[in-house]
């Protein structure tokens, strides 16, 4: 008997070319989001039907996800450099707060104007290619930052750099999802995307751990202090150089010690960059020899034409602003916590004991989340997504009230709202991507995430872009981060989820084809 099931024409067991090809109505119906496209699959070829003998998972998926989530640990920590050290980069440097929001902007905007060639690239050419690209630009990244620590040019080349940033946070950003369903076992598939995305969290929780101990900053010290509003100027009398942020320096002491931290900090990423591409050059390939899944072994959408179905898929628009909103001003408003914080009066290692509190918390729940998803409630993303965000909201607008003075201050208070808040935003974003994968199928992984991590970025360019209006400062960003998790609710509730490309795994989406063409008649 002859079966239908919802995808994209299916390899056969060699993966090979594909058995049938789509008709225009099939490729409407799922170009349109109303329906993913049919496909015929025989008794005799098709690996869901028989003993599932040529689906098969390797050891070696354990090294590919670790050195792809290095790379994104990586990635992140180049990313956000200066964040977790604004006060001492602008003290050695002479940068304003418009400066340090604008290294993190860099990044972003380039992700942007190269996300559509680079998902092309992982669409085409595959996962090895795109990550040696991703390697070799992180080696040259941070290899150029290590030449001066001389403020004028140091500042150019810091910028460069974060410029060339963009281009190297694209693989491991948008990659996630495709590096899951490509290696991974269904049951397994939402836990490989959680770690491979929380490790682009858990580096911020590393930076802060690294930068701030509890006697001061372990890797960068942080400045002297002083509460002046001056340009620069050396004053004979007491001989100490003072900044527009504030900070006075001893020129032969605190500024060397400063700077020198810094630049070891730039060498140690440099370091671990060459280590990346060592580890891509000796074992990454594209795939495995044989597929985990069924869905692994489809042929997907081509890339223009899946371009053109997820902004054509009402439902892929939900989730998109559902996740980018709120994901995409947190992500900037972490980068400059520091500079939100110390508006209030909290120095720079409270605020780097937040961030690490904050970020760990929100891997744990990531992982929980994922595998619990995985293993017991893979069809309840869109309802654990819905509490996330009711915890989120209230975590938020608590953050805040405190900083508003409406509720009375207290560094516990805000410690807490500030890693609440963090935690339930950021353990969002595996099940987003799993759940904005299952919304596109059959639209290639690293395509649909790829979108989803431009509008986030995106997000996050208009966010930092604010921040260089002169004068502007930084209450606006409350309500910013407020309103921007509370939208996320109506989104949710409005999205319609489907899975079927978990279905099809699960063997949930097999039904006769005399069904399918009686449906089709209809149409």
């Amino acid at each position: 008997m002859e079966y239908v099931s919802k995808s994209e024409p299916v390899l056969n067991s060699k993966m090979g070319e594909p058995e049938d090809h789509l008709s225009p109505l099939e490729e409407n119906r799922a170009l349109n989001g109303h329906s993913t496209a049919y496909s015929k699959v025989s008794h005799e070829n098709s690996p869901l039907l028989d003993s599932l003998g040529n689906i098969q998972c390797y050891k070696q998926r354990w090294y590919v996800l670790t050195v792809f989530s290095y790379a994104a640990l990586l990635q992140t920590a180049t990313w956000n450099t200066f964040g977790p050290i604004a006060q001492s980069a602008k003290a050695v440097f002479g940068w304003s707060d418009a400066n340090v929001g604008m290294l993190s902007n860099w990044g972003n905007i380039l992700f942007v104007v190269f996300m559509f060639p680079m998902a092309w690239l992982m669409d085409v050419k595959g996962l090895r290619v795109s990550m040696l690209l991703c390697a070799v630009t992180m080696v040259l990244m941070t290899a150029i930052r290590c030449i001066t620590s001389k403020p004028a040019p140091a500042t150019w080349l810091i910028n460069i750099a974060a410029m060339i940033n963009g281009l190297a946070s694209t693989v491991p950003f948008a990659g996630p999802a495709l590096l899951s369903v490509t290696w991974f076992p269904p049951k397994e598939r939402a836990t490989a995307t959680a770690v491979s995305a929380i490790f682009s969290l858990i580096v911020w929780s590393l930076l802060y751990l690294l930068y701030l101990v509890s006697t001061g900053p372990l890797f960068v010290p942080q400045p002297d202090e002083l509460p002046m509003n001056m340009t620069y100027v050396l004053t004979t009398s007491s001989s100490r150089l003072v900044n527009s942020s504030g900070f006075s320096l001893t020129p032969a002491a605190n500024i060397s010690e400063v700077r020198g931290g810094i630049m070891r900090l730039m060498y140690t990423e440099c370091a671990a960059c060459v280590l990346l591409l060592v580890m891509v050059v000796v074992y990454f390939p594209a795939k495995p020899p044989s597929p985990p899944s069924l869905t692994a072994s489809i042929e997907r959408t081509s890339y223009l034409r899946g371009i053109k179905g997820l902004f054509t898929n009402k439902d892929f628009w939900m989730i998109m602003l559902a996740f980018s909103v709120p994901t995409g001003v947190y992500m900037a408003f972490g980068t400059v916590l520091d500079v939100v914080l110390n508006s209030v009066h909290v120095t720079q290692e409270h605020a780097g004991w937040i961030g690490f509190y904050s970020t760990m918390g929100a891997c744990v729940a990531a992982l929980l989340l994922s595998r619990v998803a995985d293993l017991y409630l893979p069809h309840l993303k869109k309802k654990m997504l819905l509490v996330l965000f009711v915890l989120a909201t209230t975590a938020t607008l608590w953050f805040v009230l405190i900083r508003l003075s409406v509720i009375p201050f207290s560094m516990a208070s805000l410690y807490l709202s500030s890693i609440l808040m963090g935690v339930f935003i950021s353990a969002s974003i595996p099940l987003f991507y799993e759940l904005g994968c299952e919304a596109s199928y059959p639209i290639a992984e690293g395509v649909t995430v790829g979108v989803l991590t431009l509008a986030n970025n995106l997000t996050g360019v208009v966010f930092l872009s604010v921040m260089q209006i002169p004068g502007i400062g930084v209450g606006w960003m409350d309500w910013v981060i407020l309103g921007s998790v509370a939208v996320a609710l109506p989104l949710l509730l409005l999205f319609q989820e489907n899975y079927t490309r978990s279905g099809i795994d699960r063997k949930e989406s097999i039904v006769p084809a005399a069904s399918i063409d009686a449906n089709t008649k209809a149409d």
